[in-house]
């Protein structure tokens, strides 16, 4: 198998000469809750691969302009509470006021917050290989996906929509 790109100290130096750039985050709301131990492990699938939400992980839904009867529905994905407590902060926009998505997330116990960090990130020109920190097994990210390594060293993958939706790009 070649090369496993895994969650590790990375330093700035090392992320330019791998070709990554870094990207600030877009201010945006983020509903989000502790996974409780009564609901763990929780198993979140995506096109690529199945991660694992454990107790004490902190689940992370974007509320979008339709009103689904459950929270699963939402996009949603989970952050290691380390990670969460240190790129996330409470929405503090003054004159904000919540939609009937956010009530029904506020109703199920989820809080505002905004990620405020960004992300190191390269678009992939070749499939490669990685593992995040919810992932069970490695996975093969094929070639124009995003690969991101975020605050912690941890990577993980993204589509081109989601990530200029989310993160700031030169001339944006």
């Amino acid at each position: 198998m070649e090369e496993i790109i895994r969650p590790r100290k990375w330093t700035k130096d090392e992320l330019r000469e791998a070709e990554f750039r870094y990207y600030p985050r877009r201010k945006q709301l983020v509903m989000a809750a502790r996974l409780p131990e009564t609901i763990a492990p929780l198993h979140i699938q995506y096109p690529l691969e199945i991660v694992t939400a454990e107790a004490g992980d902190v689940l992370c839904f974007e509320p979008n302009d339709k009103l689904h009867t459950r929270l699963s529905e939402y996009d949603h994905w989970s952050v290691k509470l380390d990670v969460f407590l240190k790129t996330y902060r409470n929405w503090d926009q003054a004159d904000w006021t919540p939609g009937p998505q956010v009530k029904f997330m506020m109703q199920r116990g989820c809080k505002p917050y905004y990620k405020r960090s960004g992300a190191w990130a390269k678009r992939l020109k070749e499939p490669t290989w990685i593992e995040s920190l919810e992932s069970p097994k490695p996975i093969q990210v094929p070639a124009g996906m995003w690969l991101f390594i975020g605050s912690s060293g941890e990577p993980w993958h993204g589509e081109d929509e989601t990530f200029r939706s989310r993160y700031i790009v030169d001339g944006e």
